[in-house]
């Protein structure tokens, strides 16, 4: 009996009863709005890729995260407390997915009451594909003219080769890893330099990126250098003599360094033609006889002989008397 007289005034003017029900949770829910504020950041999105793919492609980088919570409160709240990310863990192969964001939020404002978080967009479309690693060679890049008279003979770079990770299709049409550039201007000799790897698009990622050794063989240039109508020194001519057609001149070509052999002149012992022996007038071919330095080279074609015609002075002064 006393159950049916519980019911009966409950349901007593029951549509009134509900009216001030909703009011009542209405009133409380505004006055719960009246203490609390909300706050809107962009974010960047973080991708964790540590699993067996990796993303490629753009994708929506950004998103509003919008907080809300105690209006005392909300003032303390900053973007660096929030972290949002896409976690690729899980997708064992290429293909696009919509995948869910989560942001992180910092212990100190985690214990907020009243606290709320949202995101926006709550999902992105990212396309992945399988990760691969590959050893990659890494090529030098050499600026600058070095001094004059000398040249870039060849490039050592130690160690030659990287490894590589990141998209399969990305890392097979990757050829080379490039070093920031080094500058040979005005250099003599054989340097050695230590450099950084260029960075690589966005999406690969040198897994051991420290500095390499660029070691570059800088050695003089090679050269020919001809000498023409060069007089020759004559050693040994019996003082009863002489050169009728005067000192005899050669042709030669000696090849050496640039450094070396653009400002060389032959000493006078160079090219010598020895005429001792030589005990009466006529006409003779004598050898020549070089003298060469050990850093130049003398090359084929040089004249190995000069011609001299041998007059005796006594029949030279007859003759001027006579006329």
């Amino acid at each position: 009996m006393k159950v049916n007289q519980f019911f009966n005034k409950i349901l007593n003017k029951w549509p009134v009863k509900v009216c001030c029900l909703i009011i009542a949770i209405c009133l409380y829910l505004f006055h719960q709005a009246s203490l609390t504020d909300k706050r809107s950041f962009v974010i960047p999105v973080q991708l964790e890729e540590e699993g067996g793919v990796i993303h490629i492609g753009d994708y929506t980088n950004n998103v509003t995260v919008t907080v809300r919570a105690n209006t005392e409160q909300i003032s303390s709240v900053h973007s660096s407390q929030l972290n949002a990310y896409v976690s690729l863990d899980g997708i064992a192969k290429s293909g696009e997915y919509t995948l869910p964001v989560r942001v992180n939020v910092a212990d100190e404002i985690r214990v907020f009451d009243p606290f709320e978080i949202k995101v926006k967009p709550e999902y992105i479309k990212i396309r992945v594909e399988n990760k691969d690693l590959k050893s990659i060679p890494i090529e030098p890049v050499v600026n600058g003219t070095p001094e004059h008279g000398y040249e870039l003979t060849s490039v050592i770079v130690n160690p030659q080769f990287v490894e590589v990770t990141g998209p399969e299709s990305i890392i097979k049409s990757t050829q080379k890893v490039y070093t920031e550039i080094v500058d040979i201007t005005d250099t003599a000799k054989k340097e050695s330099f230590t450099v950084n790897l260029r960075p690589l698009n966005k999406i690969l990622t040198i897994t051991k990126n420290t500095p390499v050794e660029v070691t570059c063989i800088i050695e003089p240039m090679q050269m020919e250098r001809e000498f023409e109508n060069y007089e020759v020194n004559v050693t040994g001519l019996n003082e009863k003599f002489y050169l009728e057609e005067g000192t005899p001149v050669i042709n030669f070509t000696l090849s050496g360094t640039v450094p070396v052999l653009e400002n060389y002149t032959p000493t006078q012992r160079f090219a010598v033609v020895d005429l001792r022996g030589i005990n009466e007038e006529g006409e003779y071919e004598i050898p020549v006889s070089y003298s060469v330095p050990s850093y130049l080279t003398l090359q084929d074609g040089a004249d190995e002989s000069v011609h001299v015609k041998i007059v005796e002075l006594k029949n030279e002064i007859q003759s001027e008397a006579v006329e």
